[in-house]
């Protein structure tokens, strides 16, 4: 593993990165590589911007520890979402990307606050009828986070603190930290995209706090969310959302017809996600095999090696399963 990672830090694929491999509570494995940002040492256990690694960890999560009904309808949460087909659109059509909501919109382009933002995405047209095809949807987890908000009347940070890192011990993670000592996840090291600030442009907007991006957490918290929710199993994060072959409610679902962004040698059952900084979030129930992925991809190319992430990504659970699966 250490050959590996060694061999994409010096192709440039990124500044630095860590890999943590558990079996439940035992790490097997646990090295980082390179750099914060070309110049000083990256430390274990290092915070990153996880991105996308949002929506399971917080925002899915939350649904589920909520108990809102599932198959309720946006609108009974949000009003102003409608139109277009928008009021058949439920909870689960948004946690499963089967809202048909198109992947995203730059907000940035056109607005300049959380309201203007949150009033944009409300107004966005559905693509497709809902709850007929997958199709992956930043733009529905945003929606999520706002449901959740409107639902408890707390913010988003404020309920990932009461409801997953208290109980799960993430007390290194959370929204907007705000440190010198966060793993840039930009190019370009100012306003918005200093190392303490949200890479994602539309959770920017929305205050650095959004249900589709913005947690910053670190490996050693990310094994501990990947332990509780190991030891206390939410089904609808582990099973399928027919139609939605190859998602669960918040992670993708390894199975034997659908290869995963982990790839094709983990085991199917196998839950996960990916974050466009670079990182991921790997377990399996029934092994208990957990990874956990941390680079800052997108500090080196914003999309120019998005293709090699993806392949150095399923190399990496590849030799993970080879080496610790059963």
């Amino acid at each position: 593993m250490q050959a590996l990672l060694i061999s994409a830090l010096e192709t440039g694929l990124f500044y630095g990165a860590e890999v943590l491999v558990a079996r439940g509570e035992k790490t097997v494995f646990h090295e980082a590589v390179g750099t914060y940002d070309g110049s000083r040492p990256l430390p274990k256990n290092a915070v990153f911007d996880v991105a996308s690694l949002t929506k399971p960890v917080v925002t899915a999560r939350l649904l589920c520890a909520l108990g809102l009904p599932l198959d309720s309808e946006v609108s009974a949460y949000l009003p102003h979402f409608s139109g277009g087909k928008k009021e058949a659109v439920t909870l689960r059509h948004l946690a499963a990307h089967l809202s048909g909501l198109p992947p995203t919109v730059r907000f940035i382009e056109t607005c300049a606050t959380p309201e203007e933002t949150f009033e944009a995405l409300l107004n966005v047209p559905l693509e497709t009828a809902p709850g007929r095809a997958v199709a992956y949807s930043c733009l529905g987890y945003m929606l999520l986070g706002k449901v959740l908000e409107t639902h408890s009347g707390q913010r988003l940070q404020s309920l990932f603190f009461e409801h997953i890192a208290k109980p799960s011990g993430m007390l290194e993670s959370g929204f907007l930290p705000l440190q010198n000592s966060i793993a840039p996840s930009c190019i370009v090291p100012s306003g918005r995209r200093s190392p303490g600030g949200v890479h994602d442009s539309n959770a920017w907007l929305m205050g650095g706090v959004s249900g589709n991006a913005g947690l910053f957490s670190t490996a050693l918290d990310l094994h501990r969310f990947a332990q509780w929710l190991l030891r206390n199993p939410v089904p609808e994060m582990f099973a399928s959302q027919p139609p939605a072959v190859g998602r669960t409610i918040g992670f993708e679902l390894q199975t034997q017809a659908h290869s995963a962004s982990c790839g094709p040698d983990f085991p199917a059952g196998a839950v996960g996600h990916t974050g466009f900084t670079g990182t991921s979030l790997w377990l399996d129930p029934k092994s208990e095999l957990i990874v956990v992925l941390l680079t800052n991809r997108a500090a080196v190319s914003h999309r120019g090696n998005m293709e090699e992430m993806a392949r150095f990504r399923r190399d990496v659970h590849a030799l993970t399963f080879s080496i610790f699966g059963s």
